[in-house]
């Protein structure tokens, strides 16, 4: 479905205010619900602390008092204890024991029972509670055996306690505090008194506990709806003020999430009657402290102001779109106006003799006077228009110089390979086969390779690099190969012919130009190949015989060619056997690269013929150059390459 740009600005701007306001609208109701929860949730958490500081205080009330009766007691104990001990120390046997005695008739009037037992464990005196307590297999409450407190130690000197539960008839124990007190070379007093039951002492505590804090709620103010309780932890509610909320409608995991000492809030989102609450675990006595309020109660004034913002902004928008409509109808005519001035401009061909005065009626009547975007877009349009006039002249022009050029430099490319013999046109002779091949980087390049039959029939090998690329190397390159030519028709050799081209190519050379250079007459019937090179990359010699190792000829007879004059070279020669081949190439194929900028390399040129030792002139050179594209793969050919192959027949 096509839009037009008005209805497009439309939904722009209705999709605009509509992004602005109820992002704004569902914020401000969250940010009312969370401070009407935030407020009440402040309010249960004073009231919840409130209600477990009153726990705490009274719990730690009670407790208090539990305990200072039972250190009293140890004090008691120890006390009597400490007395007897020192008094056994300074009397004799009878007198002990009549001491013992004595103190007996003393503590059964106050309930504390005496026992005294010798350095053997034998009871010296003792009393039914003692008996009770120091009876056989009798342990303390910490799994400890009542009799091995008996052993004198001195480490416990001033006393060891122990609290054991003893049997006051069939159906009832009753706990008994024990105090066991060394005395030095002579035996263990053993004082003890019975203290409160800790199940009677805890439902005590409980009692007074539900009735206290009871007492605080009922005194508590709670907002319509709230309620405050504490409950056991099987779900009995103890004490409380309003409807409580039920312990079996919360999740257990909340529940044991308590039980470690969180206080959690929450709500009951989902449910029929859905609830704020706050959780608290009062762990000492295994309660729960729980606070709730409905949650409609809270929502209610937030989901009313909501409505109101709907509407507001529900007027805003139909206001905004009523603006929009004038203003579009301002800016859409010129903008259609643009549209079809395009369109037209589309049709028009701009190298016709029509172009220039179909460009101007075009942008005439655009409102390039206006100041506003539109102006500067019918502006713009209007420059662009003359500029494409401008730019389609000039670049058909540039193309028409282009197409001649190109046919100037491939009619320079027949040139320069008519000068040179066709690959595939080496002499015939009886004993001799060669081959040759060149590929330049360019249209036209500066290599060069040459085979022809002497004067005196031996056949003349040439192969050259010139310094340079394109069409001045061509020429360089074309006069080389004419040089070449005319030395050896002369007769001379082939260090002659090199001192000559040498001589004539550096009488006028402005442009300091050289070439590379080999020159070689080789013999078939002897084998013997007299040359001369002028810093050329030296030749491989490959025999077929893989015992026989590739060779090269690295003797070099001087220094490049057209350089300077006065240059000296000296005469080279060398043997090929029968069946050998030679390869002469130029640096296109040793410093042939690819995309890492890896050599191929006179190594790798090695590798490639120690494969091709039997093959013809055409084959090594198909496999030479097969290599070097594979090394080379996607990177772009950087250099001419020239290779020239002749072989000795074998026997």
């Amino acid at each position: 479905m096509n839009f037009s740009l008005r209805s497009k600005l439309f939904l722009l701007v209705g999709a605009a205010i509509s992004l602005a306001a109820v992002p704004i609208i569902l914020f401000s109701r969250a940010s009312l619900m969370e401070s009407g929860m935030e407020r009440e949730r402040e309010a249960f958490v004073n009231t919840v602390m409130l209600v477990e500081d009153s726990l705490s205080v009274r719990y730690l009330n009670l407790l208090t008092s539990e305990v200072e009766s039972v250190l009293q007691s140890k004090k008691d104990l120890r006390q009597y204890a400490a007395m007897m001990r020192d008094m056994l120390i300074l009397e004799n046997h009878r007198q002990a024991e009549e001491s013992l005695e004595r103190w007996k008739s003393v503590l059964d009037a106050e309930a504390f029972h005496l026992a005294f037992y010798d350095m053997e464990g034998r009871a010296v005196l003792s009393g039914k509670l003692t008996a009770l307590v120091m009876e056989d297999g009798r342990q303390d409450f910490k799994g400890q055996s009542m009799r091995s407190m008996l052993t004198h130690r001195d480490s416990v000197s001033d006393g060891q306690f122990a609290v054991v539960r003893v049997p006051v008839n069939a159906e009832q124990e009753t706990p008994v505090l024990v105090c066991f007190m060394p005395v030095r070379a002579r035996g263990t007093l053993v004082l003890a008194v019975p203290v409160a039951d800790a199940e009677k002492s805890r439902a005590r505590l409980e009692n007074l506990m539900v009735l206290g804090i009871q007492e605080r709620l009922d005194t508590l103010e709670l907002s319509r709806g709230a309620s405050i309780s504490i409950v056991s932890s099987d779900g009995r509610v103890l004490a409380g003020k309003g409807v409580p909320m039920p312990l079996s409608s919360l999740p257990p995991d909340v529940l044991q999430r308590v039980r470690k000492g969180e206080a959690l809030e929450g709500d009951t989102a989902g449910a029929e009657n859905p609830v704020l609450y706050r959780l608290a675990y009062f762990k000492a006595m295994d309660w729960y402290v729980m606070a709730s309020i409905p949650l409609g109660s809270i929502v209610g004034p937030a989901e009313q102001l909501t409505r109101h913002l709907f509407a507001v902004a529900a007027a805003l928008l139909g206001a905004s779109l009523l603006i929009m409509l004038v203003l579009t109808m301002r800016i859409i005519a010129p903008l259609r106006l643009l549209t079809r001035r395009a369109g037209e401009i589309a049709r028009e061909d701009f190298s016709s003799e029509r172009g220039v005065g179909f460009s101007n009626d075009i942008v005439d009547d655009l409102p390039v006077d206006r100041t506003d975007e539109v102006g500067q877009l019918a502006g713009a349009f209007a420059h662009m228009v003359k500029a494409l006039d401008e730019n389609i002249r000039r670049l058909v022009e540039t193309l028409a110089v282009r197409q001649r050029m190109q046919g100037e430099l491939n009619a320079a490319r027949d040139i320069q390979m008519g000068i040179l013999p066709p690959p595939d046109g080496a002499p015939k002779s009886l004993g001799y086969s060669a081959a040759a091949f060149l590929e330049p980087a360019k249209e036209v390049g500066g290599d060069l390779y040459d085979f022809f039959t002497a004067p005196d029939g031996r056949q003349a090998v040439v192969i050259g690099d010139v310094s340079d690329k394109g069409v001045s190397a061509a020429l360089f390159m074309s006069m080389t190969v004419t040089l070449v030519r005319y030395a050896l028709a002369e007769g001379l050799s082939c260090s002659e012919a090199m001192l000559r081209i040498n001589e004539r190519l550096a009488e006028n050379n402005p442009s300091c130009m050289f070439v590379t250079l080999f020159i070689g007459l080789f013999d078939p019937t002897t084998g013997r190949l007299d040359y001369a090179s002028g810093a050329h990359c030296p030749p491989f010699v490959v025999n077929p015989d893989k015992n026989v190792p590739i060779r090269m000829l690295t003797e070099t007879s001087g220094p490049l060619v057209g350089a300077m004059q006065g240059m000296d070279y000296e005469a080279c020669h060398a043997e090929i056997a029968p069946g050998e081949y030679c390869l002469l190439y130029t640096d296109g194929v040793s410093e042939a690269m690819n995309d890492k900028l890896e050599l191929f390399g006179e190594a790798r040129i090695a590798a490639t013929l120690e494969n091709l030792r039997g093959a013809s002139p055409d084959e090594v050179l198909h496999g030479v150059m097969t290599a070097v594209k594979a090394h080379r793969k996607d990177a772009p050919q950087s250099d001419d390459i020239t290779m020239l192959c002749f072989r000795r027949a074998p026997k």
